[in-house]
C-alpha cells in the first residue's frame, strides 16, 4: 500500500462515496475465457474464514465465481512458521470448501536479519560493512540507508530497504522459495487435486509492492521522520543502477525508467523461482503498486509483466486510475493471455469516488480472473475505514452480484461531481507540502489543522465549507513565513 499525504487522505476517505464510475478511460481489455474460475478473496487469516462466508451470504457456485481468502506471510521473520501456515491455509479451504490465495513478501519485513543488513552499527547483531551491498543507496557514493520509512496510515521505521541486486539477498530469495514455501506447497496443492478441488487454489501473491522509495515525494510526518535520523530525502536505488553497470560516469536516460527495469527484473526473479518448482505462471501474480507516478515509486503498470506470471496490481482508484483503469488495460493489450489479478483493493482508500459495482466491474469486466480485497493498514483511522468500506451494504450488495453471476454495471463519474472537485485541492496541498519540503521547510502545522476539520466536514457532506479549509491552506502555503 502506497500512501503520499495520510492526513488529507485520511480526511478524504471520511467522506460519503456516491454511487458514481467510469468506463476505462476507453480502453478494453480482452476476457479470458468463462471456464476459468475467477475469484473474490479477502485478506483473511484462516479462523476467520466461517465469519466471512457468513457475512457476504454468497460462495458463488463453485466452479466459474469462487468466494475464497487470502493470507499473507511475511517470508523472512515467518519462516520458521511458513509450512505450518500453508497447511492450515489449505485445511480451512478444503473444509469449507472456499478459494485460498497465498502471499509471501521478499523484501518489507527482514528485521531479524541484521546479518543482511547491519552495515552501519558495530554494537548490534549482524554488523558487516560488506552489508552495504545488501541495502539501498541514496547516491552513486552512497551514503547507504540506514532505515526504510513507510506509512501505510502511521509513518514507521524500519529495516533498511533491500538492494534488489544484491546477490546474497538473491541467493536468500532462491532458499525461500525453492526450500521453505515450495516443498509443502506442492504437497498441500497435490491432496487437493486429488480430491478433485485443484480450482480452489487461486494463486499465489509474489512480493509486496516493490519499490525504489523516494522520499522527497513523501509526507510531512514521515519527512519529519526521516529528518530527525539524519536520513537524506532523495531518491534511492543508485546500489541496484550500480550492479547493473550504471555509473556517476555512466548514468542511464532516465534513472526512474532504468530502477523500473529492475522492479520488473525482480518480479521476473521471483515467479521464475515458483516456476521452476513447478508451479504454473497461470497461478502467479506479482504485487506492483499501479496508483503512484513512477517518481514516487519506480512502478509503472509495466513492471508486472513477465514470463512466469500473470500481471497482478493494487488497484486502488486514485491517482492515474481514480477514473478507470485505463493504465492497465493498455499494458494488457500487449499480452498473449489477457487474464490478470487487482491483488490489493478496495475503493475506500484514501482518494476513491468510485462505486463498488463499477469497481468490481472495471476488473472483472476487463479479465481480471481475481481480486482480493484489503482492510489492512497501520494506526486505527485508516483500517477502520477500509474496513468500513470493504464490508458496508454497497460492497456486499456488489460481492454478491458477482458471485451469482450477474453482470456488473460501470456507471461513468460526472465531470462535476463534487468530490472531483475535492481531489483537485487535495492535490495541490500534497503539491505545497512537497515544495515546503524541498526548501527545507516543515509543512506539518498547516497539515494539521486542516486534519483537525476537514473529516467531520466531508463526513457531514458540507462540501463547499471543506473547500474553505483547504483555500485557506493553500494561502497559507503561499504565504511566505507562514
Amino acid at each position: 500500500m502506497c500512501a503520499r499525504f495520510p492526513v488529507l487522505a485520511l480526511a478524504f476517505a471520511a467522506a460519503p462515496l456516491l454511487a458514481q464510475g467510469a468506463e476505462g478511460n476507453g480502453v478494453t481489455a480482452p476476457s479470458p475465457a468463462m471456464a476459468e474460475p475467477r475469484y473474490l478473496l479477502f485478506w483473511r487469516a484462516p479462523g476467520q474464514v466461517p465469519d466471512l462466508i457468513k457475512t457476504i451470504g454468497e460462495k458463488g457456485d463453485g466452479r466459474t465465481r469462487l468466494l475464497g481468502f487470502g493470507v499473507p506471510c511475511s517470508t523472512f521473520e515467518q519462516e520458521q512458521r511458513v509450512p505450518a501456515s500453508i497447511r492450515s491455509a489449505f485445511a480451512a479451504a478444503r473444509t469449507h470448501d472456499v478459494a485460498v490465495m497465498l502471499h509471501f513478501d521478499f523484501h518489507v519485513a527482514w528485521q531479524n536479519r541484521p546479518d543482511l543488513w547491519n552495515w552501519f552499527d558495530p554494537a548490534k547483531p549482524g554488523y558487516n560493512p560488506a552489508n552495504r551491498r545488501n541495502v539501498e543507496w541514496f547516491g552513486w557514493e552512497g551514503p547507504p540507508a540506514k532505515a526504510r520509512y513507510l506509512n501505510w496510515g502511521v509513518p514507521q521505521r524500519m529495516a533498511p530497504p533491500m538492494c534488489f541486486t544484491s546477490e546474497a539477498v538473491r541467493a536468500e530469495w532462491t532458499r525461500l522459495i525453492r526450500h521453505v514455501i515450495c516443498p509443502t506447497l506442492k504437497a498441500e496443492l497435490a491432496t487437493l487435486q486429488a480430491a478433485g478441488k485443484g480450482h480452489l487454489f487461486a494463486g499465489i501473491l509474489v512480493g509486496s509492492e516493490p519499490t525504489f522509495d523516494n522520499y522527497t515525494h513523501t509526507d510531512p510526518e514521515t519527512a519529519k521522520m526521516a529528518a530527525e535520523d539524519g536520513s537524506p530525502l532523495g531518491q534511492l536505488g543508485y546500489r541496484a543502477l550500480l550492479d547493473r553497470g550504471y555509473s556517476s560516469e555512466n548514468p542511464p536516460q532516465d534513472v526512474h525508467q532504468a530502477l523500473a527495469g529492475v522492479v520488473q527484473e525482480t518480479v521476473a526473479f521471483w515467479c521464475r523461482q515458483f516456476t521452476e518448482e513447478g508451479l504454473p505462471p497461470s497461478k502467479l501474480y506479482p504485487h506492483v503498486p499501479a496508483g503512484a507516478p513512477i517518481e514516487m515509486t519506480c512502478t509503472p503498470p509495466w513492471t508486472a509483466v513477465n514470463d512466469w506470471s500473470r500481471p497482478g496490481w493494487s488497484t486502488y482508484a486514485v491517482g492515474p486510475l481514480e477514473q478507470g483503469f485505463g493504465p492497465l488495460y493498455e499494458t494488457l493489450t500487449t499480452r498473449a493471455d489477457p487474464a490478470w489479478g487487482g491483488v490489493e483493493a478496495n475503493t475506500g482508500m484514501p482518494g476513491s469516488v468510485v462505486d463498488w459495482e463499477t469497481y468490481l466491474g472495471w476488473h472483472y469486466n476487463h479479465g481480471a480472473v481475481l481480486v482480493a480485497i484489503n482492510t489492512g493498514a497501520t494506526g486505527t483511522e485508516l483500517p477502520d475505514l477500509l474496513e468500513k468500506s470493504a464490508f458496508g451494504p454497497e460492497a456486499l450488495a456488489a460481492y454478491r452480484k458477482f458471485l451469482r453471476g450477474e453482470k456488473l454495471a460501470e456507471r461513468p463519474i460526472p465531470p462535476d461531481y463534487p468530490m472531483l472537485r475535492v481531489r483537485q485541492k487535495m492535490d495541490a496541498l500534497q503539491a505545497g507540502f512537497r515544495a515546503w519540503q524541498a526548501a527545507g521547510r516543515d509543512p506539518s502545522p498547516i497539515a494539521h489543522s486542516v486534519e483537525e476539520r476537514l473529516p467531520g466536514l466531508l463526513q457531514a457532506g458540507k462540501i463547499d465549507e471543506a473547500l474553505a479549509v483547504m483555500d485557506e491552506a493553500l494561502r497559507r502555503l503561499e504565504t511566505p513565513g507562514r
